[in-house]
């Protein structure tokens, strides 16, 4: 039996058509005809006339054939069936490449989505007509459906991670004043507060809010969600500290962990307090990541107020002082930072739950980044809101590649590049019948297919 296998050159990779045969009890291989070359990613088809078959064409399969079948585990194509089917082309490509919607149809043309979706074709206006209707949909529906899914996989499924990040928006719909972004740049901005679970970073749910809202308002708002989504504890960096916000959290009877601002009020209350030789003991040393902290509790507004004191820090901040680049510190108080919680738990319990939220930065970095969430200038409102939707439903999908993936130690975007040459190769003969072939896999590629249960023909 013949099959389609890539081999290796020197510095080049062929695709070539091979068959097994048995020499001296052994499986051999060998080489019936090179059919093409793969260059920069894409391979280049080979035809000719003097064989039986031509390669029509080579299309991008494995990956995408994977990405589906992850969306239909977590039944997204079912929650989309109503909308449509070009959604899904849409998120698909926001998990492989950064396309934009006018080159879609383009790009399609080089892949399997069209066939895995049952879509004969696929153009920029059929793209555009979805992005509208999908604007209209209530999507916090979908959202609590899938926020379900997830806490059937963590351990603790109470505890929600919460941050806000912000994208660069010119579109016309932008009434409010433009303000400065975190790189400094001062612009219209639209800001996204995203709420994940603690352990394994699934998606809870989002909201967009215009680039003026305060953390403090968005946290309030976030709160009375998470509360009706069944989530009593929350995590949130000292960009959401405010007394207000503490005192929403005894309101809403929730639980908790706040980074806490530093102030000359809590310095003199609090840190005033602490001994250096009494902290810098190893009855107060905490371990973490990458780092040994002292740590000190005080009783504070109905839980604990933990000072956490950093040696490297403190080195680290003392020297910006000194240079005149940071000079509204506390001076005393290098090296210090400051968190708040209420919950039934240890003050080192606490500080290493407030180390591990950065569950929910990592959640926006493959969010701007693998997904592609990137300044966006020239659409409508709604559109972007659209938009900010198909790559909440990209995180998801990768959120669970990603879980699916732990015991095999690979990432879910690692995973995704390596599949991505597995090639389909589509064959014509002769006699005018057609057959596709899929490459020969390489191991790790065969590995990660097996630990997500993709099934298809080779």
């Amino acid at each position: 039996m013949s099959f389609i296998r890539k081999i290796k050159k020197g510095n080049s990779v062929y695709l070539a058509k091979v068959e097994s045969y048995r020499q001296d009890g052994k499986v051999k291989q060998r080489v019936i005809e090179y059919i093409g070359k793969e260059e920069d990613g894409k391979v280049i088809p080979k035809k000719t006339k003097q064989l039986d078959f031509n390669i029509n064409k080579v299309t991008q399969y494995l990956d995408i054939l994977t990405i589906d079948t992850i969306s239909k585990h977590l039944e997204i194509n079912d929650i989309l069936a109503n909308s449509s089917k070009y959604i899904l082309a849409l998120i698909y490509s926001h998990l492989i490449k950064k396309v934009s919607v006018y080159k879609m149809p383009e790009w399609v043309e080089q892949t399997e989505i069209a066939n895995i979706l049952n879509i004969k074709k696929i153009s920029t206006k059929d793209l555009y007509s979805a992005i509208e209707k999908f604007s209209e949909i209530d999507f916090a529906i979908y959202e609590k459906m899938l926020s379900e899914k997830f806490r059937a996989f963590e351990d603790d499924n109470r505890i929600a991670v919460l941050d806000v990040t912000d994208t660069y928006f010119n579109g016309k719909d932008a009434d409010w004043k433009s303000r400065r972004g975190k790189d400094g740049k001062y612009d219209k901005l639209i800001q996204i507060a995203l709420a994940v679970t603690f352990k394994n970073g699934f998606p809870i749910m989002h909201k967009t809010y215009e680039g003026n809202i305060s953390n403090m308002n968005i946290f309030l708002d976030m709160i009375n969600d998470l509360k009706i989504y069944g989530y009593d504890s929350i995590v949130v960096d000292r960009g959401f500290s405010s007394q207000n916000n503490l005192n929403n959290l005894h309101e809403y009877n929730l639980k908790g962990i706040m980074g806490i601002r530093m102030t000359s009020k809590i310095g003199n209350e609090y840190l005033a307090k602490i001994k250096r030789d009494e902290i810098f003991t190893k009855q107060c040393q905490l371990e973490l990541k990458n780092t040994k902290v002292y740590i000190n509790g005080f009783d504070y507004q109905k839980g604990r107020l933990v000072a956490i004191f950093n040696p490297a820090i403190e080195i680290s901040q003392r020297e910006k002082y000194f240079d005149k680049t940071e000079n509204n510190r506390v001076n005393k108080y290098f090296g210090y930072s400051l968190i708040y919680h209420n919950l039934s738990i240890t003050d080192k319990e606490a500080v290493k739950y407030y180390f591990d939220k950065d569950i929910v930065e990592r959640s926006f970095k493959k969010v701007k980044g693998p997904i592609s969430l990137h300044p966006l200038q020239a659409w409508k409102l709604e559109n972007i809101k659209t938009h900010i939707k198909i790559c909440y439903l990209a995180y998801t999908i990768l959120s669970y590649l990603e879980f699916k993936l732990k015991p095999i130690g690979i990432s879910a975007t690692t995973a995704l590049n390596m599949l991505q040459g597995a090639y389909k190769v589509h064959i014509e003969f002769e006699d005018k019948t057609n057959i596709e072939k899929v490459v020969t896999l390489k191991k790790n590629q065969q590995l990660i297919i097996d630990a997500l249960g993709v099934v298809y023909k080779t």
